[in-house]
């Protein structure tokens, strides 16, 4: 019983001890993950040994060295959510301390930091408020969320917006809850229920401003979020119509035509969509209500139309026509303008168009183009006197004027519906008008045109679709253009359909389109028509082609040029071949010369006194008597080599000689060939180099 009772005071001791050996910590959140908070070691001075017995993955604790660091991000407001009186946040750890036998508690209080910025929950917020309202009304404002704890919450709200073009910073701290600026029209109120209201401190009048534009900003004085709120201001009726004129005056006269337009009344209400709608109502003519058949309203228009012929109204110079205004609402005061409808007195134009054609309305006379000029228009007489308007040139008529009130009207060209269709005339007479217009009618006169006479056509494809467009300045069925096949028959792989050329070079059994092609071009006409009377037509020529058949066409031009450049190499060829054969000839005959009477071979030429002395000049002492020629004489060709008057100059260069005063050429190939055999022979006989060599003539 003794020892049971030890035990228990042991206990009671121990439980005391487990008390009193605790620590707190104070962390902030978002330390640095591996960050050393506690060192176990500065709770006593010598080295102790603990065991770990609760812990948390947010934070790492090292036996062999007693420290305790981050392991994971400690963020608080995912710790404790919804702590908004930042109230303790903990983290605890338990040790057992293997010295002193107890257990160690530490506490890690962490600590809110402004690491989060307010959020709204939407960009843009849209409320409406009815005009006429009360002043002082509030409208509540989603507020902006913020998930640290109050102190690092939202601070200060401020209300943003432009007012008569000056911008207006209205504010309120929610930490003072104070607001300097109750006294502007709009401003925030932040409630004891943590509440955000907008209070609306005057009248709204949509008529004045329909719409207004805030910008709400949230502050916790670390961030600041923006949201814009637009407030709508809704319609309602009040106000009624107005007439801008409350008098209007028309002036029409007694033969002014029923249905017409006298004038159109505007009554304007500011109020929006139905509140806005006009109606209009006739009340009375000349101060009486009662329904009439000579004017009338259109009730959503405002246009005022005379009903009746006024004709029998002579005497009546005006009308009193009280109009009234409303938006329709019940009890609505309608508004009131008066319309003065004054009968001025007017001329009469009348027009006869005679034999043309005219509109209905007698707006409008028609008049066939080509017409010679000075044909009939129209026929004007007035009870006054007459103006014909346009006074310029190019007017199209001209005016024979009969007498002071009556005039003809004839035009002043022939007509050209292509080059001009209408042509307005204007007449006045005293304060009354009248106009028409003269509508040039159509004739098949112009003819379809093509772009060119000849169209190429290369044959790029197999099968090809090409689109055919005349054009024709006429109009309806005269301007309508068709296409046909003219001219010789067409080949079966070309087809004309419509205005579509359709050339098909697909049939493989049939090659009959590419041996056409590939022989020569191939030419077929289409023929474009209109369908007026009497039918114009013009013809286009389709030259049609393959590339590769227009490389392999001879042309009688090429050939002529061919046949004449062989016959002319083929006559030089031959001309060379004689030459060599009579030179060869030649030098037979001079080898039997040799071998039978050497004297035949030289021609002595006895030289008279003069002869001599020339020879001395020529020669000098070293002279000879005999000079031997050898020549191509056997050629059957007669050369006059010599004369007393002719002389061959030879020079230090081959081929250049001046024989008979003509000059010879190296590019001429067979005199070339002739004399330079000459000058050859000459060589032979001579043992020296002669510059010039004049004897009389001789033939050889």
């Amino acid at each position: 019983m003794h020892l049971l009772y030890c035990l228990l005071l042991l206990v009671l001791f121990s439980s005391t001890l487990i008390e009193s050996a605790q620590q707190e910590i104070f962390l902030n959140e978002e330390t640095p993950i591996g960050t050393i908070i506690f060192d176990l070691n500065t709770l006593s001075p010598s080295l102790i040994t603990y065991q770990l017995l609760e812990s948390s993955s947010l934070l790492s604790f090292n036996s062999s060295t007693n420290l305790i660091s981050i392991s994971k991000r400690i963020d608080r407001d995912t710790l404790c959510p919804n702590d908004d009186t930042c109230s303790k946040c903990q983290i605890t750890i338990k040790f057992y301390d293997m010295f002193n036998y107890e257990i160690l508690l530490l506490i890690f209080n962490i600590n809110d930091i402004n690491d989060n910025s307010p959020i709204f929950s939407s960009n843009t917020y849209s409320i409406s408020l009815t005009e006429n309202n009360i002043p002082g009304i509030k409208i509540g404002l989603s507020k902006g969320e913020d998930i640290d704890c109050r102190d690092n919450g939202v601070q200060l709200y401020e209300l943003t917006y432009i007012l008569n073009g000056h911008i207006v910073i209205s504010s309120i701290n929610l930490v003072h809850q104070q607001n300097q600026t109750q006294n502007q029209p709009f401003y925030l109120q932040y409630d004891s229920n943590s509440e955000l209201y907008l209070i609306v401190n005057q009248t709204l009048d949509r008529e004045l401003q329909h719409e207004y534009i805030f910008t709400v900003t949230a502050n916790d004085y670390s961030h600041t979020v923006s949201s814009k709120l637009i407030l709508t201001v809704l319609d309602v009726n009040d106000h009624t119509a107005r007439f801008s004129q409350s008098v209007y005056p028309v002036n029409i006269s007694h033969s002014t035509l029923p249905g017409t337009v006298l004038i159109k009344l505007t009554a304007y209400d500011p109020d929006l969509d139905h509140n806005a709608r006009i109606y209009y109502s006739l009340l009375t003519i000349d101060g009486a209500n009662n329904k009439n058949d000579l004017f009338q309203i259109n009730s959503h228009t405002g246009e005022l139309r005379l009903l009746a012929n006024l004709s029998h109204f002579d005497s009546k110079k005006i009308f009193k026509l009280i109009i009234g205004a409303s938006d329709g609402s019940n009890n609505a005061i309608p508004a009131l303008t008066t319309v003065y409808i004054n009968m001025i007195p007017q001329s009469i134009i009348s027009i006869t168009f005679g034999s043309n054609r005219i509109s209905k309305n007698s707006s409008e006379v028609f008049i066939e183009e080509n017409l010679p000029n000075a044909t009939f228009i129209a026929y004007v007489t007035s009870d006054e006197d007459l103006q014909v308007l346009p006074e310029r040139n190019n007017r199209g008529f001209f005016i024979q004027k009969l007498s002071e009130n009556s005039l003809t009207l004839l035009t002043d060209r022939s007509y050209d519906r292509e080059i001009r269709s209408s042509y307005d005339v204007l007449i006045r007479s005293g304060t009354n008008e009248r106009s028409f217009r003269i509508v040039v009618t159509d004739v098949n006169d112009f003819r379809p045109q093509w772009n060119s006479s000849l169209l190429n056509i290369n044959i790029e494809s197999q099968f090809m679709i090409l689109t055919l467009n005349a054009k024709d300045e006429d109009e309806n069925q005269n301007g309508k253009v068709g296409y046909r096949k003219t001219g010789y028959p067409w080949p079966t792989w070309i087809d004309l359909v419509d205005n579509k050329l359709i050339i098909n070079c697909t049939n493989e059994i049939d090659n009959s389109c590419w041996q056409n092609l590939l022989n020569d071009e191939l030419t077929v006409d289409v023929e474009a028509y209109d369908h007026g009377k009497p039918e114009l037509s013009s013809i286009i020529t389709l030259r049609i082609y393959h590339s590769l058949s227009r490389n392999l066409i001879i042309r009688p031009e090429y050939i002529l040029i061919g046949v004449g450049s062989v016959l002319g190499a083929l006559f030089i060829l031959v001309a060379l071949i004689l030459c060599i054969c009579c030179r060869r000839k030649d030098r037979k005959s001079k080898n039997i010369i040799d071998d039978n009477n050497p004297q035949q071979k030289i021609i002595q030429i006895s030289s008279s006194s003069e002869q001599s002395s020339s020879a001395d000049s020529l020669y000098g002492s070293d002279k000879s008597d005999n000079i031997t020629l050898e020549t191509a004489a056997s050629c059957h060709l007669d050369m006059f080599l010599f004369s007393p008057k002719r002389g061959v100059i030879l020079t230090d260069l081959p081929y250049q000689y001046s024989f008979m005063n003509k000059p010879i050429h190296p590019s001429d190939n067979l005199t070339n060939k002739l004399f330079h055999s000459i000058q050859n022979d000459l060589s032979l006989l001579t043992d020296a180099k002669q510059d010039i060599l004049t004897k009389r003539g001789t033939y050889v």
